[in-house]
């Protein structure tokens, strides 16, 4: 064997080895550069995909109750009254809580303290199928605890849960239990039991003495109206849970979560039950959409010339602006304008050469926001800046995460369907 043979047979010289090196290391920059932004649009694709599928559902369950709003007591003359009642199996059996309103009204917006405060709503609807309409009292009641008399009590039984309204007073609406059926005469009893659903039942919603509040019937200039929100018992042959109870849910966000609260139906804390609808939701604004005939550019398809009771929304207003409307506001209202906001899971990391985020720089905008200013000055704001960190460099600050707005309009179709 020559020389030169041996020395090739020696292996890799210095310089060949740091050549090798340095086109590994070049290779391992660009996959790695390539799996940066591979590892960004999966990032970004992924938490697109689970926002969407977030505000869908979220969307999704507030329609589907919002379309029951307003069942059993749709005749619009005798409701916006404040419900006052009492909840044997409560912590706290008076309800609502001091400084809480609870409205006999198909839906309630409370709006936001500020643009970052979520607005709440609440959905109410009763549920029983026979007892769509209210009766009026035939008597007035001498003292709280005296039986109602009524001009007809079909469609209403032992177990039902009903609510008297004496309209043109400033009268709080009561919320009792029929105990028993005589005649022409409801009971609410609060001692013993009595019967429904095929079994002994304990009164849950009367107070010992009653409520306090006395109601008129016939023969006087404000005739109280009961109306029938369902039954707290019967259930579907082998089911155990009740087909026609009541419904009183209150929708907010909190801990970047969608919830709903039902005030009717109680944990076993005795508080009303609280459920996570959808999580990754920021945001919530709710409007109610009128048709009074006062057309303004909240509403840019309404009729050349609106009128009321057309069927048409003639404008949108939010809460607070609905609250100082008069009494007639509640004929006037047919559909609620919902915004919902969801968030991304993951956040983004900042473009290069930023040291914070810029996945989103702006408020998410959606229909309403142009009422945000003069002239309506309404509560409209999509203003997602409080749901991340306060500090900006931080990956949870809210500028490192997209947003998806999801909104609709929702008919109040019972209460189109109106009795008066």
């Amino acid at each position: 064997m020559n020389l030169s043979a041996r020395i090739a047979g020696r292996g890799f010289s210095m310089v060949e080895l740091l050549v090798a090196m340095l086109i590994g290391l070049i290779g391992m920059v660009i996959i790695f550069q390539v799996f940066e932004v591979s590892e960004g649009i999966k990032r970004t694709t992924t938490s697109g995909g689970d926002s969407q599928q977030a505000g869908v559902i979220a969307l999704y369950t507030m329609e589907r109750d919002i379309k029951n709003a307003g069942m059993g007591f749709n005749d619009t003359t005798f409701v916006g009254c404040d419900f006052i009642g009492y909840d044997s199996r409560r912590a706290t059996p008076d309800f609502p809580a001091a400084g809480v309103t609870m409205k006999l009204s198909p839906v309630l917006v409370t709006p936001g303290a500020s643009s970052t405060v979520p607005d709440q709503l609440a959905v109410v609807y009763g549920s029983q199928p026979q007892a769509v309409g209210s009766v009026p009292l035939a008597a007035d009641m001498l003292n709280a605890v005296d039986a109602f008399n009524v001009t007809n009590p079909f469609g209403y039984s032992p177990g039902d849960v009903i609510a008297l309204v004496e309209p043109g007073t400033n009268k709080k609406c009561s919320i009792m239990e029929i105990t028993k059926i005589t005649g022409n005469q409801i009971f609410h009893d609060s001692l013993g039991g009595y019967s429904a659903g095929g079994s002994a039942r304990i009164a849950r919603f009367n107070k010992a003495g009653g409520l306090g509040v006395i109601y008129d019937g016939f023969g006087t200039g404000n005739v109280t109206r009961v109306f029938n929100l369902g039954n707290l018992y019967n259930a579907a042959p082998g089911k155990a849970t009740p087909l026609y109870q009541p419904v009183y849910n209150v929708y907010s966000v909190s801990g970047g979560s969608l919830t709903v609260a039902s005030q009717f139906v109680l944990d076993s804390t005795g508080q009303p039950l609280s459920q996570a609808i959808s999580d990754n939701i920021v945001q919530l604004r709710v409007l109610y959409g009128l048709d009074d005939g006062t057309a303004d550019a909240t509403a840019p398809n309404n009729k050349p010339l609106p009128a009321a009771a057309d069927g048409v929304i003639d404008r949108y207003v939010d809460g607070a602006k609905f609250n100082t409307l008069a009494a007639t506001r509640w004929s006037a209202l047919i559909a609620v304008k919902i915004a919902i906001v969801a968030r991304s899971i993951q956040p983004e990391k900042p473009s290069p050469g930023r040291t914070t985020c810029d996945a989103t720089l702006v408020e998410p905008p959606w229909a309403a926001t142009a009422w945000s200013v003069a002239p309506f000055n309404y509560n409209t704001r999509l203003d997602v800046s409080a749901s991340g960190d306060p500090d900006p460099a931080s990956m949870n600050y809210w500028t490192c995460y997209r947003y998806r707005v999801f909104e609709t309009t929702i008919p109040l179709r019972n209460w189109i369907w109106k009795a008066s």
